[in-house]
């Protein structure tokens, strides 16, 4: 019996799985802060390895020399965007960092003119707002300027993971296809179909909620830029690609890039359209909410549809927890290993919960051996099977024929189990690979279906029966004729 058949049927099916979820959480913990290139290298691969498909094919290059030439046009396209962007784009983010104090001292003046704030019956003390802003910042200047990594330390190791992505996503795309069929490999062969088609579902998951990140990225970004142009809004370039790159983090994301955006506007000190500072944060605000509810009705549901469907207190944990463990990269990747875990799990518990069709079979003729091979290889397809030999209907010289029904068992996922009191047939079984059985699984055979071979004096040895209806399941059995005079 194949292991996965006895987790089925153990009775500590879920102190097992507890256990697992254990180890595997333990070793995540331990190992997460040195799994973050290695993460990034195979996200990598993973995104570009249909590219390098596509161009070995088109090129009819080596695959390796396909790889090399794309590493060198995208270190040249990365250099070219850094030369033509980065300037621009490292001013604005400087001014937006010189700006975070003054907008907390913009804050603390206003604070300081009210002494009390009051919405509605619920009054707040703005002395204890100020007491924890000053506090709070006074923190963080103390931080930052007592756990500065040293710019050598920092730089050593940004080159030791820069060379370990490098190596990594280059043997990724050089021999990810080989990678991947070698692990389904390692499956037993009648679970092969069952992993592919987890693969399959995961591959499809990871590329459209990838294919809907890259496209809410560009839209966001994009849109936000020309709105923000339109309310000049300063800094609004960098302020459209960190809400571009927020929109991947689930629930957070989104809303700290409208904080951000409306703090930016609430404190540049002019404003468009003869409008106040306070209304042209509201008009960012306004923006920034109709964009996430156009996302959310018309963007998602279309790139990324049925494929990731998780409730969103499960997100939330996932997120939160991917940033306990992983930090940025956990909270970027937390919804797609969330729907990997989802499908995988709901798969296992599918097999768990439905095993596969079984069958008895009694052999009580020895012509009919030469014709179980073909029979074995007939639907249905993955199967167990439960072959009573009776004594005397194998010899030696039936080896070949019992391996030939080993091996079609195994190559059409028949699981099959040898029952026989017969020292020559429970020898040879062994001898081709069959599991010789003395005791069944309590319940193993209440629901399986019954097939009672013919003899061959009463029928052809090509003639297999064909189990028909009765009290205890369906049974083919040697229905002796009836005499005469007897109803």
């Amino acid at each position: 019996m194949h292991v996965l058949d006895r987790v089925r049927q153990s009775r500590e099916l879920l102190l097992v799985t507890a256990l697992v979820a254990l180890v595997l959480g333990w070793a995540l913990l331990h190992l997460a802060h040195i799994l973050t290139p290695f993460i990034v290298a195979a996200v990598f691969a993973y995104l570009v390895h249909p590219l390098v498909d596509w161009l070995e094919r088109r090129l009819r290059l080596p695959r390796i020399a396909v790889v090399l030439v794309l590493y060198l046009v995208l270190i040249g396209l990365l250099v070219l965007g850094g030369l033509l962007l980065a300037p621009s784009l490292a001013q604005q983010a400087q001014a937006l960092a010189t700006t975070v104090p003054r907008v907390i001292e913009t804050i603390e003046q206003r604070l300081a003119r009210a002494p009390e704030l009051r919405f509605g019956e619920l009054a707040i003390d703005t002395r204890g707002l100020l007491d924890r802003l000053d506090a709070a910042a006074q923190s963080l200047a103390e931080r930052f300027s007592r756990e500065a990594v040293p710019l050598v330390l920092a730089t050593v190791e940004a080159l030791i993971k820069s060379f370990v992505f490098f190596l990594v996503s280059f043997y990724g795309l050089l021999q990810g296809r080989t990678l991947v069929a070698r692990l389904r490999a390692l499956a037993p062969r009648r679970h092969q179909k069952t992993v592919s088609r987890i693969l399959g579902q995961v591959d499809a998951t990871f590329r459209a909620y990838i294919r809907a990140q890259l496209v809410l990225f560009a839209i966001m970004a994009t849109a936000t830029y020309i709105a923000l142009t339109i309310l000049e809004v300063k800094y609004r370039l960098a302020l459209a690609i960190a809400t571009g790159l927020l929109e991947l983090i689930p629930f957070i994301g989104p809303w700290t890039a409208g904080a951000i955006a409306v703090s930016v506007a609430l404190t540049q000190g002019t404003a468009p359209f003869g409008w106040s500072s306070l209304q042209l944060a509201v008009v960012v605000a306004l923006v920034y909410l109709v964009l996430r509810l156009l996302e959310d009705h018309f963007v998602i549901p279309q790139l990324v549809g049925h494929f990731v469907r998780l409730h969103p207190v499960v997100v939330l944990f996932g997120i939160l927890a991917g940033a306990s463990v992983a930090g940025i990269l956990g909270l970027l990747l937390a919804v797609p290993v969330l729907a990997a875990l989802k499908i995988v799990v709901l798969t296992v518990l599918e097999e768990l919960r439905h095993p596969p069709p079984r069958q008895i079979l009694m052999l009580r003729d020895r012509s009919l051996l030469p014709t179980l091979p073909d029979w074995l290889a007939a639907a249905p397809a993955r199967r167990d099977v439960l072959l009573i030999v009776l004594p005397g209907v194998v010899v030696w010289d039936d080896l070949p024929l019992l391996q030939a029904a080993s091996r079609t068992a195994l190559d059409h996922d028949v699981e099959v189990l040898v029952v026989t009191p017969d020292p020559v047939a429970s020898s040879l079984a062994t001898a081709v690979g069959l599991r010789v059985v003395s005791r069944l699984p309590d319940g193993w055979g209440a629901d399986a279906e019954l097939l009672l071979v013919l003899d061959t004096s009463r029928s052809a040895a090509s003639e297999w029966p064909v189990p028909v209806t009765s009290p205890v399941g369906p049974v083919r059995e040697n229905a002796a004729e009836p005499k005469e005079g007897v109803p």
